[in-house]
């Protein structure tokens, strides 16, 4: 059967707010068609009356064999396997198809297996049903990325990881920390997160009220327990790390570098100041950036780069050289 555009979009929406367990009705569903969009027309698109939605609903059941109740009590539907998978076909333009092929690229340079091949099967299936000689285009292999993951993540540890972060699944962990102790603990992941070439899980640990990040490639074995819990958005919404911020900062470059402070900013707001007294040199203001990264970018540029102020933030950068020099004086 033939599925014209429109519908497809509805079905799709109603499909995530079942896997959502928001166990949609006609009510719920017009609302969340309403608040959809800001755009006029997909809000047009998506309005339809009672009959309409049911029709959605049948095709579901019959042309894609959707495992979708009516759960009575709750007075909406719902998925009784929220893994089914919605094989839906694809209506793409060319800058979408263009957009997937890019986040394909990326996958392949930042996801851990097994994620990475699904997220590459899944993008290659689309783009064979909407344009196979787009898959071919050489400018995606001359995208390049020069990032080194500095912790390597054991695939059959991701999955389960994964899997219990997705669905809201307790995860029985091994971990061992830094020192190489080994704890065994159950946790709660509300976030997967990648920073600094690592990928991080924050959650909170059963019998513990803080949640705490776990680095993934220390985690010896993970075992999804059957019992699910409700995401806090205070909790992922507020991802916290243990780095000391600096306010105010007003730091001096080389011109030389000055392509580094452009493409690696320590602030979305920092402030360029280019009228000074020295032509080689000029100033930026941040208004805020983590103590431990400035000091080891202002390392980095071997005297290109100085702290103007503020004076704590030169004293360790100052500790942090003498430290250098110390250990390699030996």
């Amino acid at each position: 059967m033939v599925v014209s555009e429109h519908r497809l979009k509805r079905m799709i929406r109603i499909v995530d707010m079942m896997r959502k367990q928001q166990y949609p009705n006609y009510t719920k569903i017009r609302r969340a068609f309403e608040q959809a969009t800001f755009d006029t027309t997909e809000t047009m698109v998506l309005t339809c009356d009672r009959k309409t939605i049911w029709q959605d609903l049948k095709i579901l059941k019959e042309e894609f064999h959707c495992p979708w109740e009516y759960d009575r009590s709750r007075h909406g539907y719902y998925l009784k396997d929220i893994h089914w998978d919605f094989a839906y076909p694809a209506y793409l333009s060319e800058s979408q198809m263009m957009a997937m092929l890019v986040g394909r690229r990326i996958s392949e340079n930042i996801f851990p297996e097994p994620l990475k091949s699904d997220i590459c099967s899944a993008v290659d299936y689309l783009l064979n049903v909407a344009n196979p000689d787009l898959q071919k285009c050489s400018f995606v292999s001359q995208m390049k990325f020069f990032s080194a993951r500095t912790g390597n993540v054991d695939p059959a540890i991701f999955k389960p990881v994964y899997q219990a972060w997705r669905d809201h699944f307790l995860l029985h962990i091994v971990y061992r920390d830094y020192q190489g102790n080994a704890s065994v603990r159950d946790i709660e992941p509300h976030a997967l997160f990648f920073r600094n070439n690592n990928w991080y899980i924050y959650a909170r640990a059963c019998n513990a009220d803080e949640p705490r990040n776990f680095m993934i490639h220390r985690i010896q074995r993970a075992e999804v327990i059957q019992k699910t819990f409700e995401p806090d958005p205070e909790i992922y919404n507020n991802i916290r790390f243990t780095l000391t911020p600096v306010k105010d900062v007003v730091l001096r470059f080389h011109k030389d570098i000055h392509d580094s402070i452009f493409s690696n900013p320590f602030h979305e707001n920092q402030e360029i100041i280019w009228d000074t007294d020295d032509p080689m040199f000029k100033l930026i203001k941040i208004p805020v950036a983590p103590q431990e990264i400035l000091v080891q970018r202002i390392l980095e540029q071997s005297g290109k780069l100085t702290v103007v102020k503020p004076d704590s933030l030169k004293e360790k950068v100052i500790e942090a050289a003498r430290n250098v020099i110390n250990a390699h004086s030996c």
